[in-house]
């Protein structure tokens, strides 16, 4: 067996590798392992490997809150919740957890007052007032009202906790708790993962974990089949048969629990006509697009939550659904008089974006509406399309449907505050949200996100395209299962989640 270090981007000198160790070939590797400001489920990875949360939620099952670094925690009145932090806990750089770090590491997501954490996931804690330390081992977590999704917010990733010692190079050399402590980063290239030796719970079941920048799905494929690597991730179907006729490699399928979503501009001229909208909504062949995609995997959503995750679940919610006869009719109720319809894509990101957009074009054009396709490598800040391609996977980081209403589609969300979307445009949703997001009783809120949905069906700002699935083509004595439960992109590198050796 080789492993193979990527430098450059081109595949250089084969070294040999014990069984202890393991390779993994990634699409994209950031140029930041800051969990407190990177967004990007690029991070996912290395994130949970190299840190922990104070409340965890257990990926394999449906993403049941469990102890991190918290042992315990209890509400000790309406806006406080009170933890009390696990005892012999070493930070990767030698330092003991204390309140002190919880300190340190919330308060600037929570204030906001470092302009370095102030991104799109930062939004979640706008209810968060601050963090009190009461002893060496207890911390308060104050919220302004009473908050439902407290517990889970804890746990998402932007809540890692580092080390206080942590005043600088977050990104560079992050000095998390978890079982792997960074040994090399090269950004936006390779992430070398040692075992941390003095982790607090059970030990890495690897010595080394490499993950190497391989941005050509083929190339990663052929790294693969070669031996060079252990596990490619993020293979389409197209790539299937080169991996099935080995006797030596399997495939892992997983369908993520986050959305593509067609995010119209509903400021722009053209795609301000809420009839035209619907129109669009209704044109699309849903289930068959994601069979089209994605070969049976893959999951047409219908509406914004994911399948048995959040204890607002309703599994009778579907808003989205394939009506080309009433896609017709709205059309010409709408005031669209031919202007063709741009779609920005971005190919070299969203990975099945490209071939989504041009079925979806098509659809479009039997009903009489003429698109224009724009590829671009990235969104400049300053563009403004009338539709793009975006993925949501904030509701799988709250654990709760609440994601995308809270974060892009609140009054104080980004789509609203770049025109996207108008929390105002309807005068059943303000209120809607406030039960949703706040409410103490969890029918309340489950009645409201259903009738919320109603409201998106009504106002059409954005279209759940589907659930994206791919493969994970891993060597045959490699065996390990997707946590999709709660978080996309999340690879099992913890003792009890994955075994390397004889099947």
């Amino acid at each position: 067996m080789k492993k193979l270090t990527i430098l450059a981007l081109a595949l250089a000198v084969a070294l040999p590798a014990s069984a202890e160790e393991i390779t993994i070939g990634v699409a994209s590797i950031r140029k930041s392992l800051d969990n407190s400001t990177q967004t990007a489920n690029a991070v996912a990875p290395m994130f949970y490997a190299i840190h922990e949360t104070l409340i965890e939620r257990d990926a394999f099952n449906h993403g049941v809150l469990k102890p991190g670094l918290a042992t315990e925690w209890k509400m000790i009145d309406d806006t406080t919740m009170e933890l009390k932090l696990r005892e012999g806990v070493t930070f990767h750089n030698g330092d003991t957890l204390d309140a002190y770090d919880v300190e340190a590491s919330l308060d600037p997501i929570i204030k906001l007052e470092d302009p370095r954490y102030r991104n799109p996931h930062g939004k979640m804690f706008y209810n968060f007032e601050d963090v009190e330390v009461v002893d060496d081992m207890t911390v308060r977590i104050h919220t302004k009202r009473p908050d439902p999704l407290i517990e889970t917010l804890v746990s998402v990733r932007n809540a890692g906790i580092r080390s206080s010692a942590q005043t600088e190079d977050e990104g560079l050399n992050p000095i998390g708790a978890g079982p792997y402590k960074v040994t090399q980063f090269i950004p936006g290239e390779s992430v070398v993962l040692e075992r941390f030796d003095d982790y607090w719970g059970e030990p890495a079941p690897f010595d080394k974990v490499t993950f190497l920048r391989i941005p050509e799905v083929s190339t990663r494929v052929t790294a693969l089949v070669n031996g060079e690597i252990d596990i490619a991730s993020e293979i389409p179907p197209d790539q299937y048969p080169l991996i099935d006729a080995e006797d030596g490699l399997d495939r892992v399928e997983v369908t993520y629990p986050m959305y593509h979503v067609y995010l119209f501009n509903n400021a722009h001229p053209v795609t301000s006509d809420v009839k035209l909208r619907q129109a669009l909504t209704s044109a699309i062949d849903y289930e068959n697009l994601v069979e089209a995609l994605f070969k049976g995997q893959g999951k047409a959503p219908g509406g914004f939550q994911y399948e048995n995750i959040g204890a607002t679940f309703n599994p009778d919610i579907k808003i989205f659904n394939y009506d080309p006869d009433r896609a017709r009719k709205l059309l010409a109720e709408s005031d669209y008089d031919g202007t063709p319809v741009e779609v920005v894509i971005y190919p070299n990101y969203y990975l099945y974006g490209n071939l989504a957009s041009q079925a979806i074009a098509e659809m479009w054009q039997e009903i009489g509406v003429n698109v224009k396709l724009v590829s671009i490598p990235r969104i400049p800040v300053e563009m403004d399309p009338e539709i793009m391609v975006r993925n949501w996977s904030i509701p799988a980081l709250y654990g709760d449907i609440m994601g995308v209403m809270d974060n892009a589609l609140s009054e104080q969300g980004w789509a609203s505050a770049r025109g996207y979307f108008d929390a105002k445009a309807d005068p059943r949703w303000l209120g809607l949200y406030e039960t949703a997001r706040f409410s103490q009783d969890v029918e309340e809120r489950k009645a409201a996100y259903a009738e919320m949905h109603e409201v998106l069906a009504d106002l059409a700002p954005v279209i759940p395209l589907y659930q994206p699935a791919d493969s994970y083509g891993v060597r045959a004595d490699i065996d390990f299962d997707i946590p999709v439960a709660v978080r996309p992109f999340t690879l099992p590198l913890r003792a009890g989640q994955i075994t390397f050796g004889d099947k």
